[in-house]
């Protein structure tokens, strides 16, 4: 049985045409007697009028003869081999392309299709793809010298070896590409402008990634640059860097972010995080149409050469463009019209009520690859008619890998407290992977309880396949490290409040899998810390009735919610170690001469961290009287 599933992404691209149809190959392939069992492919066809380039698929038609043998299982490996080197010496240019096996072959002949994807070649030409049968010589048979294209035989010195003849372009000396790019959860929502004032300096206002490949012949350097289409034209935004190049400067936003290629021909990810500015934001606020059925932001993105180490071979697809639906998050105008309140960034006062809140909801990554969700939130309420207050905290890792989902933990607390001394106490829940590990309630005239739990998890979430080169591996992915919580609530005399650590994380990804074959062997990479994240509250409220020995009812509050975050940084990928052919010429044609070894690798993140930021989410202090 054919594996029709080599090489995935030779899925995408385009089936190239065939110049043969199947008889046609069968009929036009010459006829040479051999006695006895026997395998060997007796033509090969594909389409050779255009040149390929790297990444092409090419669709290969093959024809394979099985004689004298008993259902035996065949395979095949194919290799693109550089036709213009010199005669009479070593090939200087092979690629190992694929192998395929059958199984449980009858006598005769079959034509065959297989699509593989051209390789990056350093030269430019024409290149044969040829054959191997049964190189592992599994198969007995009479005669195993017509199993690839030999010199000894005297047809294939007359030409009439099976391969066929493409021309291939020589891959970029220099050259960067945006593989993908993403503005994560494939929407933006941006906090009005009242309710962005107080957020923090170092607040994230669009964040996103990008998939980008270099091409060369050492590592290399790009600075990325971001603009966002605003009142019909493009304006330069700030990224956040956490690596700037000057050691000594704390991180911040930038003009620009520096990045590095350290591995040429595989994909790197990295994630960026922009910020507007005041006046651009109220821009786009002001521009923005609540009652229309969809709003956009655009965001272009241009990744520029600082190598210095020449031109680079074609400059017009450094620059991409994303657009996706925009919005906008806001109080409803409605209830502020009719309750009177007074409101900015999260603060609202009624006269009689005071709500103080923050919170914050993003996602990092791919959901394909490893996708970290992150939502953290901190309310304090207060209510003078009532003469109550309340506290609420809480956030939840979520993690995607491979596409499957996992709620990786869980937390939060809600106590509130009257002065009367009824309908308080608290409540708290804790989850991790997808489970109830933790519950306490505790309802008292006054209480305090300080949370301190910890746990060290490990667990495989989710089982894959991934062809890496010609290789298919299976692995089980998953996370271990540990989470945590370190957080005191109270009620004493009038007064609510609850600081230290909401929730702590610390998750790494771990993968185990791989073969180990006599001409094979294939595992895993990984180092890769997924999230290292805490969550600090600090906040308090005051219910009074008197002030300097006169009636004054009034709230003291004050409220802090900060977050210190770094999701998704080092390497993950698999690695499959081939022993293949190597190639000779000789009377021009190709034929082995020994072996090599063959390295592919399949990466899923190559990356710095992809958000990595301490920063307040919200803060907000003050007293409140009610006269």
């Amino acid at each position: 049985m054919l594996y029709s599933n080599l090489l995935k992404k030779s899925l995408l691209a385009a089936t190239m045409a065939l110049s043969l149809s199947a008889c046609d190959l069968i009929e036009d392939s010459p006829s040479h007697e051999v006695v006895g069992p026997n395998l060997t492919i007796s033509a090969i066809d594909a389409n050779t009028l255009n040149a390929y380039q790297m990444d092409d698929v090419l669709h290969l038609d093959y024809q394979l003869h099985v004689q004298e043998l008993n259902q035996p299982n065949v395979t095949i490996d194919f290799y693109l081999v550089h036709a213009d080197s010199a005669n009479d010496s070593e090939i200087d240019e092979t690629h190992f392309l694929a192998s395929t096996t059958h199984e449980a072959v009858e006598n005769g002949d079959f034509v065959e299709s297989l699509r593989m994807e051209i390789p990056a070649v350093e030269h430019y030409g024409e290149y044969w793809v040829v054959a191997v049968v049964d190189p592992d010589d599994e198969v007995a048979e009479a005669n195993e010298d017509d199993n690839h294209p030999n010199t000894d035989l005297e047809h294939h010195r007359d030409g009439e070896f099976p391969a066929v003849k493409i021309t291939v372009e020589a891959s970029p000396e220099h050259e960067f590409i945006f593989a993908k790019s993403y503005i994560d959860g494939g929407l933006v929502v941006l906090d009005s402008p009242e309710y962005h004032e107080g957020t923090g300096e170092h607040h994230a206002d669009i964040i996103g990634h990008i998939d980008a490949i270099y091409h060369g012949s050492e590592a290399a350097t790009a600075a990325l640059t971001a603009e966002v289409l605003i009142n019909g034209g493009y304006q330069s935004v700030q990224l956040w860097d956490s690596d700037h190049n000057d050691s000594h400067a704390a991180p911040s936003y930038q003009n620009e972010m520096h990045i590095n290629f350290e591995h040429n021909g595989d994909e790197h990810f990295f994630g960026f995080d922009i910020a507007l500015t005041d006046a651009q934001l109220q821009t786009l606020y002001d521009n923005y149409d609540p009652e229309a059925e969809i709003n956009e932001l655009s965001v272009r993105l241009t990744l520029t050469d600082t190598t210095l180490i020449g031109a680079e071979h074609d400059d017009s697809n450094n620059q991409v463009e994303i657009t996706v639906p925009l919005y906008f998050f806001e109080r409803q105008a409605a209830e502020v019209a009719a309750s009177g309140e007074v409101q900015a960034a999260g603060f609202t006062n009624t006269g009689n009520k005071l709500s103080v809140d923050g919170s914050y909801d993003k996602s990092y990554g791919d959901a394909s690859k490893f996708k970290v969700g992150v939502e953290l939130g901190g309310e304090l309420t207060a209510d003078l008619l009532d003469k109550s207050a309340a506290l609420e905290a809480g956030g939840s890792i979520d993690m995607w890998i491979f596409n499957a989902h996992n709620t990786i933990f869980g937390i939060s607390y809600d106590a509130q407290a009257y002065l009367a001394g009824v309908n308080t106490g608290y409540d708290s829940e804790m989850i991790i992977f997808n489970t109830v590990v933790f519950e306490d309630s505790k309802w008292v005239s006054q209480f305090e309880k300080t949370f301190e739990k910890s746990w060290e998890e490990e667990r495989i979430l989710v089982r894959a396949s991934f062809n890496v080169g010609p290789v298919p591996i299976s692995i089980s992915a998953g996370v271990d490290g540990s989470v945590g919580a370190s957080l005191t609530i109270g009620y004493k005399q009038s007064q609510i409040y609850a600081n230290g650590d909401i929730l702590s994380t610390q998750f790494g990804g771990f993968a185990k899998g791989g073969v180990d074959l006599l001409l094979v062997a294939a595992g895993v990479t990984i180092e890769l810390t997924i999230i290292d994240n805490v969550l600090a509250f600090d906040s308090s409220a005051e219910l009074g009735l008197l002030a300097d020995g006169q009636l004054n009812p009034h709230i003291v509050y004050a409220f802090e919610l900060t977050d210190d975050l770094d999701v998704i940084s080092g390497k993950f990928g698999l690695y499959a170690e081939v022993r293949s052919v190597k190639w000779c010429k000789k009377w021009f044609i190709p034929y082995p001469c020994g072996t090599n070894k063959n390295t592919y690798y399949l990466w899923f993140y190559q990356t710095p961290s992809v958000f990595k930021k301490s920063w307040t989410i919200y803060s907000k202090e003050g007293t409140l009287s009610v006269r």
